[in-house]
């Protein structure tokens, strides 16, 4: 059966591998080992879905880009990305270790960062527009719009747990065992309840902030973005909020799915990450530019959320 992406993998390089014995027998490996990368993509497909194991190790900056028609057939794409360094770019998205990365493919061009000297390992469900009419559509009361919510709210910067579990338990599989195709189809179902049940979660959650305080919430995030490197004190944030303080951690946290103290953390070292690639500003500079004096502090957080530390990242400066 015919896999959108294979006119792709050829066009950049990669080669099929029959030899290979890494990944389930019932799929098709691709390899490659070029100037920019090398490593392996692995695919499973049938009418309904696809299932993809990368396992690259990227050797220099390169801008992956391709247009979507290959795949008209396939309506969103599901990965848990375990490591990364990089961004996507249309549309715009920080990406990082451990968070699940949703895209919906429509028409036009797909791009994507990945700097080199880090590894890009994941593991994607693929979801075909007969998958969703035929087992979505048919068989619950939900429709494409409300489904296309249901798999958007998955993409993340969270660590969602229960993906990861999908994930590993992919990797781990027995790629000997005769039943793959069942397994397979368990774990797209299995990933395709997870993103309802937590989309009716959510607006169950988020049914109990007010217009209101929704727009509340909204201006304190606008105010740490335009603030982020300032010392933000959480009485200028109630009272941007007109919350107490209780309530305004408790609301930001049902709204956005991370404490207050992350999305300023987050907000600023994905700021560093571009500075420190970007321009000719030594660590230290950085760190204090994006609100942090101590560089071992930095350097922690750095670590956490990005995957590698600063000078790690200060390699892959333009300057």
């Amino acid at each position: 059966m015919n896999y959108g992406y294979e006119k792709f993998l050829t066009s950049v390089g990669f080669t099929l591998d029959e030899e290979c014995n890494l990944f389930s027998p019932i799929g098709v490996t691709y390899k490659i080992n070029a100037q920019e990368m090398d490593g392996y993509y692995w695919f499973y497909t049938n009418d309904y879905f696809s299932v993809n194991i990368h396992d690259f190790n990227v050797k220099k900056d390169i801008i992956v880009n391709h247009t979507q028609d290959d795949l008209s057939d396939t309506y969103v794409s599901i990965s848990y990305i375990k490591s990364v360094h990089g961004e996507c770019l249309t549309p715009y998205q920080s990406v990082t270790d451990n968070m699940t990365f949703t895209y919906f493919h429509k028409k036009g061009v797909f791009r994507f960062l990945l700097h080199g000297g880090y590894p890009y390992f994941s593991v994607g469900i693929e979801y075909k527009e007969k998958f969703i009419a035929e087992f979505v559509e048919k068989t619950s009361n939900l429709d494409k719009e409300v489904l296309e919510d249901a798999f958007q709210q998955l993409n993340s910067l969270e660590e969602i747990p229960e993906i990861q579990k999908i994930a590993d338990d992919i990797l781990s599989y027995d790629k000997n065992f005769p039943a793959s195709e069942i397994y397979y189809e368990v774990k797209a179902k299995e990933l395709l309840n997870i993103a309802i049940n937590r989309y009716f979660e959510r607006k169950e959650s988020k049914a109990k902030i007010s217009l209101q305080d929704d727009i509340s919430l909204d201006n304190v995030c606008k105010y740490i973005n335009d603030h982020y490197s300032s010392d933000i004190s959480q009485d200028l944030l109630c009272k941007i909020a007109l919350m107490s303080k209780t309530k305004l951690k408790d609301s930001f946290k049902r709204k956005y799915n991370m404490s207050i103290t992350e999305y300023i953390q987050r907000r600023r070292i994905n700021v560093a990450e571009h500075m420190l690639i970007a321009t000719n500003l030594n660590i230290s500079e950085v760190a204090r530019a994006v609100g942090y004096n101590s560089h071992s502090r930095f350097s922690t957080l750095f670590k956490k959320y990005k995957g590698n530390l600063p000078q790690e990242a200060k390699k892959f400066s333009f300057y």
